[in-house]
């Protein structure tokens, strides 16, 4: 790691020839090295280089205490203990020099890189090897440490020059492969790296690190599928452990294959029921599946072993949400905030995590003070998508329009084309619920010449202002500049029913289920009308019965088939599927009052009444609804309806 013995001696005796036939050095300039030095110096050069350490070192130490103020002789010697392994020594007498070679540079930067514990000891070689790289022989050497030093901090974008031009000097050398993949992925160039990380895959010594880096590199890529298959074929091979299991259960996960990710990771839970990766995401793929009591014992299994761990307190706290178990939910949301408080989650995405989840419970709770503080707390300044929509929902339930008009005109939202959206879809909303209709108007003229999902949401707008009428015309004339997108046909379908045009939405229902058979939304839409309106049932059935199967979870679609199988008369099938609908959605208005209808029918008239009662409270939206409710609730009770 150190020049040749003979080139600091020999500079030595020049600099001593001049130095005895010239006035003294100023004490700016260098002071030529006294000759006892010089002496030693040339004895514990030749023990060096007779593998003699101990008995050089110690030599060299006596030059360097007779001759403290000689900057070549402090070089020297710290090269001289990096060459023997004494690096701690080494770093501190070369850092004593106040100019170093090239080749001090690089030695000290490469000792600094290997003895760095943290960011900060890493950070603190890079201006060293960066000082070397032209050091010879030390040069690449250097640069290699560099590029290392680089990809541990992270620094894709500053290793991948310095990993291309040891390329060009060793183009054949594995290394280098996963060295130059590891650092495309972290600049986000995902199919080079994926080139590279795949011949370093196919070298045995590299197999295990390169594949892993492929894996990363494959998923960051959002090649999700691609990214399962190769570490499942890795596992198969190789051998699989239960954190290897659990990261292709993810990526099953994510690529959509949730049957294959179930099968995995009840293997992991049996080898380990207390894995705790695994038992969070079974809980999410169950919860999912609509198995929200299989869920919830999972993510209770995993606070069994960890009763801190805020991943499970939150899961768990969202799963209470979605099953309106609201003041569980609440206190293991507080828990977690107390980790914030105590700066045990220091993660300002996490501390905004857990306000989010707080706020929505507390506006589900149809309580808008007490949300007001979390959201507050949802960050300052810009803000995200969510955090957005939590506050337009908090105006919503307070109906103070203007002071939401005010809120969105003075809103910041991130950069992204979902909250750039939602941010117009509200300012449209309130400012039409202020009557400032040329406010309005401007807003939705503007979401609906974009494109079909900013269609899609000016005709939310509509909807919830119950401007039907309006969101037909407006949604047929995207459709003809648009095309056939299935999402606004969807739109419209669905105003034409709320404004009366029930036969046309039927017809425009079957065109998109012609072209979507199993698009569940306008199964369960369409399925609906027939159930309500008595026609057409056993399609209806074979309808929502295909939407509930594809997504289980939605309390709307368990409610949509619960109220066929009511009109069809079969009573038993339809308490099972209205049951789980007063499950998952406890606030729905129309969801009571067909539980209510059930018991009304089944001659339990007090707890129809009950029923009813919470269909009023939750403030029924359908034209009519709760003056059909509450004429239902006197029937049952005998009193005279308002």
């Amino acid at each position: 790691m150190r020049r040749s013995p003979g080139f600091i001696l020999a500079a030595w005796i020049i600099a001593a020839s001049a130095a005895s036939a010239s006035e003294p050095p100023r004490s700016d300039e260098a002071v030529a090295p006294r000759p006892e030095a010089l002496a030693l110096v040339a004895q514990a050069q030749m023990r060096l280089a007779a593998g003699e350490y101990a008995d050089g070192l110690k030599l060299f130490r006596r030059a360097v205490e007779l001759d403290q103020a000689n900057q070549e002789l402090a070089e020297e010697f710290g090269l001289a203990l990096a060459e023997a392994g004494v690096s701690d020594e080494a770093i501190s007498q070369l850092q004593k020099a106040r100019e170093l070679s090239a080749d001090g540079e690089a030695t000290l930067g490469i000792l600094l890189a290997q003895s760095s514990k943290d960011p900060e000891g890493a950070e603190a070689a890079i201006p060293h090897l960066m000082r070397g790289l032209e050091a010879a022989p030390q040069g690449p050497q250097a640069r290699i440490v560099l590029a290392q030093l680089l990809l541990r901090l992270g620094k894709g974008v500053e290793a991948w020059p310095q990993v291309q031009a040891l390329l060009e000097d060793r183009p054949d050398d594995p290394r280098l492969w996963l060295m130059a993949g590891e650092s495309l992925r972290l600049t986000g160039k995902f199919d080079d790296a994926v080139g590279y990380l795949k011949r370093a895959a196919a070298i045995p010594e590299l197999r295990q690190r390169a594949t892993l880096q492929l894996v990363d590199t494959l998923a960051s890529a959002r090649k999700f599928k691609e990214a399962a298959e190769v570490l499942g074929n890795f596992l198969k091979t190789e051998g699989s452990t239960l954190a290897g299991l659990t990261r292709w259960a993810t990526l099953l996960a994510r690529s959509g294959d949730r049957g294959k990710a179930g099968e995995v990771l009840d293997k992991v839970l049996a080898g380990d029921p207390t894995q705790r990766d695994a038992l969070l995401l079974k809980a999410l793929l169950e919860a999912g599946d609509g198995h929200l009591d299989t869920a919830e014992q999972l993510y209770r299994r995993a606070l069994t072993s960890s009763p801190d761990d805020p991943d499970a307190l939150i899961g768990l706290a969202r799963l209470l949400i979605d099953n309106r178990k609201l003041p569980e939910a609440r206190m293991l949301l507080n828990t977690v905030w107390q980790q914030v408080d105590d700066k045990k989650i220091e993660s300002e995405d996490g501390a905004i995590e857990v306000a989010q989840e707080r706020a929505t419970l507390e506006l589900l709770d149809h309580r808008a003070d007490a949300a007001l503080p979390w959201l507050k707390r949802c960050g300052t300044g810009t803000l995200a998508r969510r955090s957005l929509a939590l506050w337009g929902e908090y105006f919503r339930l307070r109906e103070a329009y203007t002071e939401g008009v005010a809120f969105v005109r003075g809103a910041k939202t991130e950069d992204d084309p979902a909250a750039h959206r939602l941010h117009s879809s509200l300012l449209a909303e309130f400012s039409l619920a202020t009557g400032d209709e040329t406010g309005g108007a401007k807003a939705l003229d503007a979401l609906m010449a974009g494109e079909a999902d900013d269609v899609v949401a000016a005709l939310g707008v509509l909807d919830r202002r119950k401007r039907y009428r309006e969101a037909v015309g407006r949604a047929r004339d995207a459709l003809v500049r648009l095309g056939d997108a299935p999402e606004v046909q969807f739109t419209y379908a669905a105003a034409l029913e709320r404004s009366g045009a029930w036969d046309e939405s039927v017809k425009q229902f079957r065109k998109l289920l012609a072209k979507q058979p199993d698009n569940p939304a306008a199964l369960n839409y369409l399925g609906y009308m027939f159930a309500d309106k008595g026609v057409h049932l056993e399609e209806a059935r074979d309808m929502l019965l295909k939407a509930v199967q594809t997504e289980p979870a939605s309390g709307a679609f368990q409610d949509s088939l619960g109220w066929v199988y009511f009109r069809l008369g079969e009573l038993d099938r339809a308490e099972k599927y209205l049951t789980d609908a007063v499950r998952l959605e406890p606030f729905d208005a129309t969801v009571q009052e067909h539980i209510g209808d059930l018991l009304r029918t089944r001659g339990d008239l007090t707890k129809a009444a009950a029923a009813y009662r919470l269909a009023l409270a939750n403030k029924p939206e359908e034209e009519g609804q709760k003056e059909r409710i509450e004429k239902k609730l006197a029937e049952v009770t005998g009193a005279k309806a308002p």
